[in-house]
């Protein structure tokens, strides 16, 4: 049995191990991962309010209001597309800031609860 337990420890150590190691910087043209959380959040945000509009039949300019999210975030439309599609080749990483956006959205909304 502690045989076992040995060998489970290693195998879990070097795996480990070798997640942890080489991890690549990320490229210039890529948002850091912080700001790429923000940004996501205010793009569900924008997708809600659009989806909301639609309902009552209001008309909006849809790539109006994302070009205002790009904008406040100093960023265009095509650093978004690159940088989303950078953090989608890591489903695992992308999940994780996903949650956070997750978060961040259920902040706002107990934060527009308590006015």
């Amino acid at each position: 049995m502690i045989d076992q337990l040995k060998y489970f420890l290693i195998i879990a150590l070097t795996f480990w191990l070798m997640s942890c190691g080489g991890k690549d910087e990320i490229p210039a043209e890529v948002i850091p991962k912080e700001k790429m959380i923000d940004v996501m959040t205010e793009i569900e945000l924008t997708q809600a309010l659009i989806k909301l509009k639609y309902s009552t039949q209001d008309t909006i300019n849809e790539q109006q209001i994302f070009n205002e999210v790009y904008t406040d975030f100093d960023i265009s439309e095509e650093k978004f597309n690159v940088s989303i599609t950078y953090y989608c080749k890591d489903p695992k990483l992308l999940m994780n800031m996903y949650i956070k956006v997750m978060e961040n959205l259920t902040k706002k909304q107990s934060e527009q609860q308590r006015k």
